[in-house]
């Protein structure tokens, strides 16, 4: 039962799996609210990426994704949320939301490191990667030193990949120009929204057609 284990690890018992599975029923069937302390706890699993092993990555892909389906489900269905919404499966450029913008955030600067990283053939985890738990709890603060990590990697990009560089440069300026007022600053924690917004941006990368990738020496993205 992957869900129980996206919520309370591989190491789940057979009688917390049945019990999920148990209350994920009525849900299925009758489309009943899904459970918010099921879908709190697998976003708090999927956040603590450094939780996971260097060899277990597939497994924080797997319970990432199954933490933006449950978080987008629960508001889509539940009765009682003021604000009830429908998320697009792929990435809403023009969404203003302060936990979905510093999601997307996250998801540039890890994908910065991770090309400087290959270009050097360095195979570790990203600044983005390590501090995402410390992210989403103090993202402003934690950015600023995601930030200041990024700097050797970027002068690193300038002389092997300038023109992917300055792309993603222009992607962050956009993401930093859609936040509203002081939303930026603002010392609040994210809610599970921020992991969608990784996610999706993370999910456009992926998927986007590139003229050039990351061991080519082009200066396209």
């Amino acid at each position: 039962m992957t869900i129980a284990e996206a919520a309370y690890g591989k190491n789940v018992t057979d009688n917390l799996k049945k019990k999920v599975i148990e209350r994920l029923i009525p849900c299925i069937i009758d489309g009943q609210p899904l459970p918010l302390d099921l879908v709190i706890s697998c976003v708090h699993k999927a956040t603590n990426r450094i939780g996971y092993a260097s060899d277990a990555q597939w497994l924080w892909e797997r319970n990432l994704g199954i933490a933006c389906a449950l978080y987008k489900g629960y508001h889509q269905r539940h009765p009682n949320l003021t604000q009830r919404r429908g998320y697009a499966m792929a990435l809403e450029e023009n969404y203003h939301s302060r936990d979905y913008l510093f999601g997307r955030l996250l998801a540039i600067a890890e994908r910065i490191e991770d090309v400087a990283l290959s270009v050097s053939n360095e195979n570790r985890p990203t600044t983005a990667a390590r501090l995402m738990q410390r992210f989403a709890d103090r993202p402003f603060e934690t950015w600023r030193t995601i930030e200041l990590a990024l700097q050797p990697y970027m002068q690193r990009l300038r002389v092997s990949r300038a023109g992917f560089l300055t792309n993603q440069l222009k992607e962050l300026d956009n993401v930093q120009a859609m936040f509203k007022h002081d939303d930026f600053t603002r010392k609040a924690a994210l809610s599970g929204e921020f992991l969608l917004g990784y996610h999706c941006q993370r999910q456009k990368f992926k998927t986007k057609t590139e003229t050039t990738d990351e061991t080519s020496s082009g200066d396209s993205e």
